[in-house]
């Protein structure tokens, strides 16, 4: 810890800058578009159906930028470059295949969820519907216990790298501010708020990851540069499982280890995750495959070449007089805690890039801590208020415990965070860790809404099985292989590696031999009646105001809206038509809905799209590179273009299409805002 307090890449006014200059600005932003969003388009962010699912109304490419922006966390891009340091190029593959898979899953989730329970706010309604209180119970605690752990690790690692990167910034301050902001716009917006600075976030996200490879990657020589350099580090520091001590080279050993830990954990984070399905379930039913396969694609483009990039240019210019710790190579704390990224950018391109990842790490940290905000409200709005304190609860009292559930989880979170820091707990350590605890009821939870004989006994035995197993055999193999039990040995790869398989399979074997022992099948109907929407206090409010027999006219805004409606126009942001109104919180707009032909089509395509990528990113591409071999000049440089080329394209698709798609909503609501101002002005 002595020897990291000497480096200093900013001055502490450069975070104090970022997490209270932009943080304001994007409080403020939020907060202003939200309310131009109620104002010109009638979108109420007091209503529960608003605030916890968007009105189920957003569109392809807001939906797919919001995945995207959901899958790009703060400790991702800290941890494939620290990984390509540690283990060679193929560590940063490896990281793209576990988010490509997980997404292309969620696909999958949500178009069977829009087909069997369409009115659903949390994953698990879902749960408490089909096996009942007992099992729903400990489902809501393993969710809570997720939506934490994986909150406070991002957390953890983005307070760690801001507090370093900004002039040994104190963690409590970094925590504190990097979260003030969020709980702001979150409770004011809710998570129409969330997608909307998830799409701000992601397009300069994307913006910055161009600018930052493209002028390292020049500034150290081109590709022929950076495959000298790494070629000629063959041999130079031991590198066990790697071909020759090579980090050129697909067979890695310790890379694959890294890549099954992380798949097996981040299918903890996203299926576990209740915000994820919200996402599924705030998207129109025509969207959510497609939005959420175009984000499985294009996610790769984060992580692949960054680590080749930024992760290559650390090992070559670790022992250079430009490298932050030259004499000296990075501690290993320093390694476990991602700080070879802002590193090697201070050691190319100078403060004005650091200052850049400072930014994106603060952006990509609040966009996840926003989403686990809204997430937890809802649970414990809809999951334990309305279910066992208050099942008659109105809007009204939905809306104001869904605001101090995210007051109390903010808190909380960043408690918990700053105790981990002080304790010790890197992030690397707790990557490693939380698969054990979150991945337990990832199988079990895919079933309850893809299969029908899964029984309450599967689903409730299965979770507790994998977490007292996942936690014996996590210990046990660390004392085979290490001769102890302590943080030090439980943090190494195979005791993580063995304990997280334990935890995510052993609950669906069981799961599928308890089922099969005492079958019973379900019927899907019930979730498809089940009446879960929240009504508005005022729901008499809207039939009187379209009356025919109400005197009061409507005011020229309201014909603007009309009007704009009758020209087509796109009146929520990237949606194919506006659900904004009080009728459209009781049932759904009938051209919005899928036919059950259509939905199983989109249930087909998403379920053969999940096992095409899986196929393609774990078998067919990584496997004939697990040989004696190291990479061939040729094949580098076509490596790391492609994935270039595939981060601009989804620069374009990500971060451009949304603009162009809700292009007739902005003007509208310029125009409106414009016409509003001249009118007052008058």
């Amino acid at each position: 810890m002595s020897e990291v307090s000497t480096v200093h890449l900013l001055d502490q006014g450069a975070g104090y800058g970022i997490l209270v200059g932009v943080g304001f600005a994007f409080a403020a932003g939020m907060i202003l578009v939200t309310y131009l969003l109620k104002r010109y388009l009638k979108e109420d962010n007091n209503s529960t159906e608003s605030f916890s699912v968007a009105n189920r109304s957003v569109g392809t490419f807001l939906t797919a930028s919001a995945v995207y922006s959901s899958w790009s966390w703060a400790t991702e891009l800290l941890w494939c470059s620290t990984m390509v340091y540690s283990y060679g190029i193929q560590a940063s593959y490896f990281y793209a295949a576990g988010l490509a898979v997980q997404i292309a899953v969620m696909s999958m989730i949500g178009a069977n969820s829009k087909k069997k329970v369409p009115q659903a706010h949390t994953a698990f309604e879902i749960i408490e519907l089909r096996y009942g209180n007992a099992t729903h119970i400990l489902y809501v605690f393993l969710g809570l216990t997720n939506n934490l752990l994986s909150c406070s690790s991002m957390i953890l690692g983005a307070s760690g790298a801001i507090s370093i990167i900004a002039g040994n910034l104190h963690i409590v301050a970094s925590t504190i501010l990097t979260i003030f902001s969020v709980l702001c716009y979150s409770m004011y917006g809710g998570l129409k708020a969330t997608f909307l600075t998830d799409f701000v976030h992601t397009l300069i996200l994307l913006i910055i990851l161009c600018y930052l490879n493209t002028a390292v990657l020049t500034n150290i020589g081109g590709l022929d540069a950076l495959y000298d350099g790494l070629y000629n580090f063959t041999g130079t520091k031991e590198i066990p499982g790697n071909y020759d001590n090579s980090v050129l080279t697909g067979k890695s050993q310790g890379a694959i280890i890294f890549g099954l830990i992380l798949t097996f954990g981040n299918f903890g984070l996203s299926v576990m995750d209740s915000s994820f399905w919200q996402k599924t379930f705030s998207a129109t039913p025509r969207a959510t495959v497609p939005a959420y396969l175009t984000a499985a694609v294009l996610i790769v483009s984060n992580v692949w070449p960054l680590g080749a990039i930024l992760g290559g240019s650390a090992i070559i210019l670790e022992r250079t007089p430009q490298f932050p710790t030259y004499p000296r190579l990075m501690t290993q704390y320093e390694v476990d805690s991602g700080f070879a990224l802002p590193y090697a950018l201070m050691a190319t391109l100078g403060k004005g890039a650091v200052g850049a990842l400072l930014l994106i790490i603060y952006l990509a940290v609040t966009s996840t801590v926003s989403a686990q905000m809204v997430s937890v409200s809802s649970i414990l709005s809809f999951d334990i208020y309305k279910k066992y304190i208050n099942p008659k609860a109105g809007n009204k009292s939905m809306i104001r415990v869904s605001h101090l559930g995210c007051i109390i989880f903010t808190f909380g979170a960043a408690g918990f965070s700053i105790m981990l820091h002080y304790v010790g707990v890197n992030m690397t350590w707790y990557g490693y860790f939380y698969p054990l605890i979150i991945c337990t009821g990832v199988i079990p939870l895919i079933l309850s809404i893809t299969w029908s004989g899964q029984t309450v006994y599967a689903a409730f035995i299965s979770p507790i099985l994998g977490i007292i197993f996942g936690f014996t055999v996590w210990t046990t193999t660390a004392y085979k292989f290490y001769g102890a039990v302590n943080i030090t040995t439980l943090g190494g790869q195979l005791p993580a590696l063995y304990g997280a398989l334990i935890s995510l399979f052993l609950p669906g074997v069981a799961s599928l031999i308890i089922s099969f022992a005492f079958p019973k099948k379900f019927d899907w109907a019930v979730l498809q009646k089940a009446h879960l929407l929240i009504k508005p206090d005022n729901e008499t409010n809207s039939t009187s105001t379209a009356s025919s027999d109400d005197s009061i006219e409507e005011s020229s805004q309201e014909k603007q809206i009309n009007e704009e409606k009758n020209e087509d126009v796109d009146v929520n942001v990237d949606s194919d038509q506006s659900s904004s109104s009080l009728e459209a919180q009781e049932v759904f707009d009938k051209k919005d809905q899928l036919t059950p032909k259509q939905l199983d089509f989109w249930i087909k395509v998403s379920t053969g799209a999940s096992i095409f990528i899986l196929l393609i990113m774990w078998v067919l591409w990584p496997l004939p590179l697990y040989r004696d071999w190291i990479f061939t000049r040729a094949y580098f440089k076509g490596y790391v273009t492609v994935g270039l080329i595939w981060l601009y394209v989804t620069l374009l698709i990500i971060g451009i299409a949304p603009l162009i798609s809700g292009r007739k909503t902005i003007a509208f609501i310029v125009r409106s805002t414009y016409n509003e101002f001249i009118r007052r002005k008058k």
